[in-house]
């Protein structure tokens, strides 16, 4: 599974790859000049069920850290408005055990898709497909999204179920839930809990939002570890729109 804090494993990356940040730089580079207005993001450790608009293209770059464990992975995302309702998403996994530099470890493919159109002060729903190859494994993560927007906040609710593919593994049942309120017109500041009720694990943190310009958004989030098996982790993503 990718390192998205939901078990404590040795992330094995694959010898004689390419250092991550030389293509995430290349990536910068081709899409900076053609940058567009963000697609709003407000959460770090989940997803709300608002899709891109159709046509819309992002690129997300993200960086997740387990600073106790000197071990992290960092996604090249790029995000595709298919229609009003349906975003697919393409990703590139790199990752760095301890001692051992960034290597590109896999890659995930992801669909995201809302079942009534959004309104402010109005629930919406939505579900999250998404097929990883990660290292030597297959694996599958669904999830049911509920998320209202408006009055300058944000509330959201992320049932995830995920699964290695292949006999002899269990479902892995991991909820989250996030409030984010708009302090300015440059910055959200909010809450993020999410548990991984397989493992026994619980973290809860904050995340701040910054909207560097009408273009780009900036998130920022720190999970605290509620236990012994709950690392603190860190998590900074980038939106872009292209």
């Amino acid at each position: 599974m990718s390192f998205d804090c939901r078990r404590k494993h040795s992330v094995r990356a694959p010898a004689g790859q390419g250092h991550c940040w030389c293509v995430t730089a290349l990536m910068a580079v081709l899409l900076l000049p053609s940058i567009a207005f963000a697609h709003k993001r407000n959460f770090v450790w989940q997803y709300g069920a608002a899709t891109a608009f159709r046509g819309e293209r992002e690129y997300e770059p993200w960086l997740t850290w387990q600073p106790e464990a000197d071990e992290g992975e960092h996604l090249a995302e790029f995000e595709f408005g298919v229609t009003e309702r349906w975003t697919l998403s393409p990703y590139l996994i790199f990752s760095k055990e301890q001692r051992r530099g960034w290597r590109l470890h896999g890659w995930k493919l992801a669909n995201r898709i809302a079942f009534n159109r959004f309104r402010n002060d109005r629930w919406l729903t939505g579900t999250y497909l998404e097929l990883v190859r990660d290292g030597g494994e297959w694996e599958f993560e669904g999830k049911l999204l509920l998320s209202r927007y408006g009055n300058g906040r944000v509330v959201n609710l992320d049932l995830t179920a995920e699964r290695e593919l292949g006999g002899g593994h269990e479902w892995e049942w991991v909820p989250h839930l996030g409030y984010s309120q708009r302090l300015n017109r440059k910055v959200w500041l909010g809450a993020e809990a999410f548990a991984n009720l397989h493992d026994h694990t619980y973290w809860v943190g904050p995340t701040v939002v910054l909207d560097a310009n009408y273009r780009s958004r900036l998130l920022v989030g720190v999970a605290l570890g509620l236990n012994k098996r709950s690392d603190t982790l860190l998590r900074f993503i980038g939106g872009f729109e292209f």
